[in-house]
């Protein structure tokens, strides 16, 4: 499978042009190749923590849109925006099948306490694993990075590659690329990290998407600009390696879970 991270700059509070934008991208993506893009987090909108602006129910115009794009290009997508569900407003991440299906729905688990996301968003609960295209698919969303018993939990659920939508800024760009890292070799599954880029009124991010495999290798890195980086992904690849390296295996749960 072949992941395409789109290193997009939102057009901030108008889906419309936002989802014009990521319309193109998957299109362009396919014709490169592409079986999954893969989207910065709450792109249609641009990432904000004190927005309720363009929150839908489960079925709103956004993730309508997100499907036809899917079932237009025949590609999965992983899509992010704002959901309302009965406990309140969620940051939410949706895997879109290429006959246009939501296949999982993911809720930020973590919220950035300290942009006050916490006093507007609410967290989710479940993780969340879809099959796309025959690898074992996790979600997770910026903030979830820094928690690594997540991640763990994942790889406990046998999945084989990670996605992280995110809007993480230029001033702690460093860490996101440690964490893509971190969290691909101690799992030993692929982690695919896709950054927004550009200016809004919340921040200033500078891309820095990446791919990085099993054994901790980047397979790809966006710069500061916009751009379309992408690598392929062999399930095959993160079996090998946790059996020549078995550090789940040997990992002392009885101590620590």
């Amino acid at each position: 499978m072949e992941i395409c991270c789109a290193q997009l700059a939102s057009v901030f509070e108008d889906p419309d042009a936002g989802l014009k934008k990521a319309n193109k991208a998957v299109q362009a993506a396919v014709e490169l190749g592409a079986d999954l893009i893969i989207f910065p987090e709450q792109f249609p909108t641009g990432w904000d923590p004190s927005s309720s602006l363009f929150a839908e129910g489960e079925d709103g115009p956004i993730a309508r849109r997100w499907c036809r794009i899917g079932e237009e290009h025949g590609a999965w997508i992983v899509g992010s925006h704002r959901e309302v569900g009965r406990s309140g407003i969620k940051n939410t991440a949706l895997l879109i099948s290429p006959d246009g299906s939501i296949h999982a729905r993911y809720a930020k688990m973590h919220l950035f306490s300290p942009g006050g996301e916490n006093l507007v968003y609410r967290p989710g609960d479940d993780l969340v694993v879809g099959t796309c295209a025959g690898v074992s698919i996790g979600l997770a969303i910026c903030y979830d990075l820094r928690f690594p018993e997540l991640f763990r939990r994942y790889a406990d659920r046998g999945v084989e590659c990670m996605i992280v939508p995110a809007a993480w800024p230029c001033s702690r760009l460093n860490h996101f690329d440690l964490f893509i890292r971190a969290r691909a070799v101690e799992n030993q599954f692929f982690v695919a990290g896709v950054c927004t880029t550009g200016i809004t009124p919340i921040d200033r991010y500078c891309g820095g998407s990446l791919i990085v495999d099993p054994t901790g290798e980047t397979l790809c890195r966006g710069g500061e600009d916009e751009a379309l980086i992408s690598a392929p992904i062999d399930p095959n690849l993160v079996h090998r390696t946790r059996s020549l390296f078995p550090v789940q295996k040997d990992a002392r749960r009885d101590l620590y879970m």
